[in-house]
């Protein structure tokens, strides 16, 4: 269904593909005002779709997550999926079923250290990125204008909506195709804050009555 609200966009943005170097240079810049940010809220809508094969699967998953560099994060998700993710600086606590949960080391857990960079790599030689068009995106603080950069590598395509003041991906649509089977993912930002307050038990992890700990997996 996103994929032709995405090719809706780009024939609608009518004055063709910029030059590769603007989307390059857009996404460097953005991808250096990320690593700026040490600490970040935001609430995040994301869709799934896998078709081909007689299948088509679906799935959405609401995500609310605060990170505070280094090891500290939360993350609650709902929906499809509806797990809580806690680092509170030493240890990570993961609850999937609200019956169970297990703990790590922190630093152990990779998912723990969640710099807002890593969201802007791109594969090492994608065989083109250009921007294509411009869209606006609701946020809770009103409506965000963004440029909208389309990268394409072997069997993907990435639709990037970068609000060029902040260097935010807004929307990031992922389509991977492979022998016939068809993935594509898009996250949209319903709310994002760089360096916020946050509350002091952001980080605490509050074991539910009766929930029992479980070995982490291997």
């Amino acid at each position: 269904m996103y994929a032709l609200v995405c090719l809706i966009l780009l024939v609608a943005a009518g004055d063709g593909a910029q030059d590769t170097n603007d989307a390059k240079a857009l996404l460097q810049r953005a991808e250096s005002l990320a690593r700026s940010v040490k600490s970040w809220r935001a609430e995040i809508v994301q869709t799934g779709q896998i078709s081909g094969h007689g299948m088509n699967l679906r799935d959405q998953v609401r995500t609310k997550i605060a990170v505070q560099a280094p090891l500290k994060m939360r993350r609650e998700n709902s929906g499809d999926d509806q797990t809580v993710l806690v680092c509170d600086g030493t240890e990570s606590f993961y609850m999937g079923d609200g019956h169970s949960y297990y703990r790590n080391s922190a630093e152990a857990n990779q998912d723990c250290n969640f710099p807002l960079s890593s969201s802007y790599q791109l594969p090492k030689d994608p065989v083109s990125v250009s921007i294509v068009g411009h869209d606006r995106i609701a946020l809770a603080d009103g409506s965000h204008a963004c440029d909208v950069v389309l990268a394409e590598s072997k069997n993907a395509v990435r639709t990037m909506c970068i609000d060029p003041t902040s260097g935010f991906i807004l929307r990031d649509v992922r389509t991977f195709n492979n022998e016939g089977i068809q993935s594509v993912t898009t996250a949209t930002f319903t709310s994002y804050e760089s360096n916020p307050t946050f509350p002091p038990d952001t980080s605490k992890f509050s074991i539910p009555l009766g929930a029992v700990e479980a070995k982490p997996p291997i």
